[in-house]
């Protein structure tokens, strides 16, 4: 005790008492302060958890006097749409109040949520506000200005290929005629076995020269045979008949197929209508024939060049149906194809698929010209001839390492289809003059 004393006695004109007592105080009041600060915190962590959504950590934190609330949905599907709600301006000391809020996206548009400082001032607060939808602004501008433009671009190539398209669409002017079925007639026939023709034999590649009745009939057994039905047998003598009397007065030999040995049946059919001939104008015709056509006969003018009025495109509505010509397939092997177009003196790019690409059609399928690897143009018949194909009216496309060439009838296209005639006399009940008029047209049958 007696120490004790001697200590206070000797600080107590130092203030070491008020120091001491003060710093107690001071320490005792700090911990009951922290003590209740940390409980209120854990009591709001409780009601609100740290992984609270936008939406509902801005309604119920308070900023001070004023409330924002964001409706998370209008901000996220309309690129935040913010409603801002005064209350009365308050007076306290501090300069502002800032409030942090989490960034948050949602499945499908981005959008997020940063600092927003809150300031005493009407006017700064007007300011955050404006930032904020100059922001969303120009935004939306930005993703209108992109779209727009992506429409004019679709359009513009939508536009290009309906251009295209239309450049390789047979015109109205180039349809095949459809004939009205004329009325069938008795004719008078003559004797022409005292007339002399010669004609080149397709069959044999030599020339024959005989009276005007046995070359008929050796045309007649070459071209169709003895075996079809007898209408189309008798159209085919007379465009036979027609055919010579032309190149006759024009000094032409004809070319065409002949067989001698036809039968009786031959014989009979081409008594019946022998010396009749097909006339336009008072004139002989260029009665040319083919074996069958891609639907359609081909109008002259396209194939040869020169125009009769009598050899115009015109329906063969069965020759689709029924002919064995038509859609025959022909797969020529790219190597081959190659050789074959390399002697036009080109050379040829990689791409196979260009090597022969269709440009132009007439009459139907008819092909009119046809573009070589983009370095040369060639015509329907100048790919017949070079590839062997069965008509000009054809399609073609490269697979495998093959060119596959799709032909539709056999021959020129021009005048009457052989098969044709058959077909509308034994499925279309025509007789021989019904037949030849609805193929040439315009013309009168006589001797």
């Amino acid at each position: 005790m007696k120490k004790v004393k001697a200590f206070f006695e000797s600080i107590k004109n130092k203030n070491i008492i008020f120091v001491l007592s003060f710093m107690l105080c001071a320490g005792v009041i700090s911990y009951i302060a922290f003590a209740m600060n940390v409980n209120e915190d854990k009591a709001v962590e409780a009601v609100h958890p740290k992984d609270t959504s936008v939406t509902e950590t801005m309604t119920w934190y308070k900023a001070g006097p004023d409330a924002y609330e964001i409706n998370s949905d209008a901000a996220f599907e309309n690129y935040s749409k913010v409603t801002v709600k005064t209350a009365a301006v308050s007076t306290s000391k501090k300069s502002g109040t800032t409030v942090k809020t989490k960034k948050t996206s949602a499945p499908t548009k981005k959008a997020s949520v940063g600092k927003i400082k809150i300031n005493k001032s009407k006017n700064k607060k007007t300011a955050v506000t404006t930032n904020i939808n100059k922001t969303k602004i120009k935004a939306k501008k930005t993703v209108k200005k992109t779209v727009s433009k992506t429409t004019v671009k679709k359009t513009k190539k939508k536009k290009k290929t309906t251009v295209t398209v239309k450049t390789t669409t047979t015109t109205v002017a180039t349809r095949a005629y459809v004939p009205k079925k004329t009325v069938s007639k008795t004719y008078q026939t003559r004797d022409i076995s005292d007339e002399t023709y010669k004609i080149k034999s397709i069959t044999t590649g030599k020339k024959i020269k005989s009276d005007g009745f046995d070359i008929v009939c050796q045309i007649v057994n070459g071209e169709i045979g003895s075996t079809w039905n007898e209408e189309a047998i008798k159209a085919q003598a007379v465009a036979a008949y027609t055919y010579l009397r032309y190149c006759k007065e024009k000094s032409i030999t004809p070319v065409l197929a002949a067989k001698a040995g036809y039968n009786s049946r031959i014989k009979d059919i081409v008594k019946s209508v022998e010396g009749l001939v097909c006339k336009y104008d008072g004139a002989v015709i260029d009665a040319v024939f083919c074996a069958s056509t891609a639907g359609c006969t081909a109008d002259s003018l396209n194939v040869w060049g020169g125009s009769y009025a009598y050899l115009k495109s015109v329906d063969s509505r069965y020759d689709a149906a029924y002919d064995p010509n038509y859609g025959v397939i022909k797969t020529i092997p790219k190597a081959d194809v190659k050789a074959i177009l390399q002697k036009k003196g080109i050379k040829l790019s990689t791409n196979k698929k260009n090597w022969i690409k269709v440009i132009s059609n007439y009459n139907g399928k008819y092909v009119g010209n046809v573009s070589i690897d983009g370095k040369l143009n060639l015509t329907g018949a100048d790919i017949r001839s070079i590839f062997g194909l069965k008509s000009a009216a054809f399609t073609v496309k490269y697979s495998d390492g093959n060119f596959i060439f799709t032909t539709y009838g056999y021959g020129h296209g021009v005048g009457m289809s052989q098969w044709g005639a058959q077909l509308y006399a034994s499925k279309g009940g025509y007789k021989f003059d019904q037949i030849l008029k609805h193929y040439y047209s315009g013309i009168k049958i006589s001797l």
